[in-house]
This record gives structure tokens, sequence and C-alpha cells, in this order.
């Protein structure tokens, strides 16, 4: 009895080495057909490089069944997410809609002028795309991200030496620092999600505007316009409402927004066409059509269907949000 329960051991070990022999062919292959390194991989799959490295090489000395566990976790997730970026349709690029143009319009006056800008709207309604396009286009443009944890004017200042490059400053000297930075450089800097800003942090922006001469926007959501334009009836505010120079509000897309959009991802159904019309004007806007389009022409794609149905767009929008759509949605 116990010269049989002493070759399990063995028997367990030899059939981790013949799964590791397995792995090792799979795994190598998924690192030529997407150009990954051994590092990259170790790193995703919570291996230490070397270890993995030698476990590929048959030439590790530890136990391979714990390796073996975690490579073929990592294979695993690589396959599904092969799965989702196969049957997943892709986000139509940058589209010049009208609401892009009324937002590009403050971004480049902003700028070019130079002088302080303000947008707000709706979520959804290209803001952020808008800018990042604005970014694409010219140099010299820092988008700052605003959070709820900006407490402090500091704080924006720290965030604000990260975007704009400058390293290893005391907080006694950001501002000087940042000044020094941007003067003279015709730049742009866009506070996006400013709603979470501070008014004290707000001012200190607009001192980089004063002192740098530089373009300085804030986009936000509507309670940020009521702020700011309540500065102006505040005489220890004033000198922020004043110094906005253009300023654009748009609260949900435009008829025409949603039609360029569809036209992009090759809808011309119009039953479809009118159920992502109305998705469009709910909260989220465009940015919640096009995730429920894409989530959609997936679950298409995986029922072997070349296009999608107006059932596909009822259900992406139901997983995506735990909801159902009205049923008089779209008509």
């Amino acid at each position: 009895m116990s010269e049989v329960m002493d070759l399990v051991p063995d028997a367990q070990a030899s059939d981790e080495e013949t799964r590791a022999r397995v792995l090792r062919v799979d795994l190598q292959a998924a690192i030529d057909r997407d150009g990954l390194s051994v590092r990259t991989v170790a790193e995703q799959a919570a291996v230490g490089y070397s270890t993995l490295n030698a476990w590929m090489k048959d030439a590790y000395a530890g136990r391979v069944d714990s390796i073996n566990v975690k490579v073929e976790a990592w294979l695993n997730a690589q396959r599904s997410r092969d799965k989702v970026r196969t049957s997943s349709a892709k986000t139509p690029g940058f589209l010049d809609i009208p609401t892009a143009g009324t937002l590009l319009s403050v971004l480049e006056y902003a700028q070019f002028t130079p002088d302080m800008g303000l947008i707000t709207g709706g979520a959804g309604v290209g803001k952020t795309e808008a800018a990042l396009e604005h970014q694409r286009r010219n140099p010299n443009v820092w988008i700052l991200t605003a959070d709820p944890d900006m407490k402090t004017p500091n704080a924006v200042l720290r965030e604000l030496c990260d975007v704009i490059g400058v390293e290893n400053v005391n907080s006694r000297r950001m501002m000087s620092s940042i000044i020094r930075r941007v003067t003279d450089t015709q730049g742009l800097v866009v506070i996006d999600e400013a709603q979470h800003l501070k008014t004290d942090a707000i001012d200190q922006l607009r001192s980089v505007h004063d002192r740098a001469r530089i373009g300085v926007v804030f986009m936000g959501n509507e309670p940020l316009r009521k702020r700011i334009e309540g500065m102006g009836r505040e005489a220890s505010h004033a000198m922020i409402f004043s110094r906005i120079g253009m300023r654009k509000k748009r609260d949900r897309p435009q008829v025409k927004d949603v039609a360029m959009l569809l036209d992009a991802w090759g809808i011309s159904e119009k039953t479809i066409r009118d159920l992502c019309r109305f998705i469009a004007m709910q909260p989220g806007g465009l940015r919640q059509m096009n995730k429920t389009i894409s989530y959609a022409r997936m679950l298409a794609t995986s029922a072997g269907r070349a296009e999608m149905s107006v059932s596909d767009v009822k259900a992406a929008w139901r997983e995506l949000t735990n909801g159902e759509l009205p049923v008089s949605a779209g008509e």
C-alpha cells in the first residue's frame, strides 16, 4: 500500500508537467500572435518575470502547478478579450457634427485670443471628445480632468504640474513653475469636469490665465454654469465672471448630431434609427447611444447575424442600464 501511495505525488507531478508543456505552446502562440513580451504577460498574469521566463524554458525548479494555474487563467482571459474585440463594433471616430463645431469654436477662440471660455452641458453631448480632438489638432493643449478629491487650489496646481510636465516642484514654487512652463506657448488649459472645483481653485486657474496669457476653458455640467454666472453678482469673485469670454451650453444632442452618427454607424433601418434617436435624448446622450449600438452589434454577431435588430438594441440597453426601454420608445 505504501508503495502505491508513494507513486501518487510522482503521477501528479507528471500530469502537471504534461499540462505545462501544452500551456507553453499555447502561451508562445498567444505571444507571437499579439506581439507581446514575456514581461508584459508576467505582469498581467501576476507571475514574476524570471519565474515565467524559466517556466517557459522548462527550467523552473519550483512547483509548476501554481504557475500552470496562473498561465491558464491568463490564456482564458486573453481568449475572452479576443472574443469581445472580434464581436464588438468599433465606435465611429470623431465627426464634425454641429455640436462638436460649436464646442470647438470655444476652444479655438480661447486658445488663440487668448481668453477664458466656458462649455457646459449634459453628459454625453461630446464635450470631452471635442477637447481631445482640439488637442489632436493643435500643439500645447493640456487637458486636466478634475475630481472631487481636488479640494484645494494646491491640489489643482499639483495636478496641473503633472499634466503640463513640470516635475519635482515643491508646493511653494508650483505656481511660478507653471507660469514659466506655459508662458509664450500660445497654449490652452482645458479643465474637464470643472464642477468638482471649489471657487478658490477656479480663481487660481484664472490667475494662471492672467499671468501667463494663455487660454483657459472650463467644461462641466449645468451647476458649473450657474456657479460661474452667479459670481458676477459677488464683488469678491466678479473677476472670474468678467474673464469669461465665449460661453456655450448644450443640454442635449441636436437631431442632426444623432443623424450623422447613425449614418457613420451605417444604420439605415428606420425603426432602429428612431429607437437610437430616443436613446440619444436620454441621460448619457450620444455616449450612451454609441455604447448601446456597439453592444447590440456584439449580440447580433454572437448570434451569427450580420445585422442587428430592434430586439438587439433593446437587449443591449437592458444589459447596460439594468432597465427596460419604454414601449413607446422610438415611436
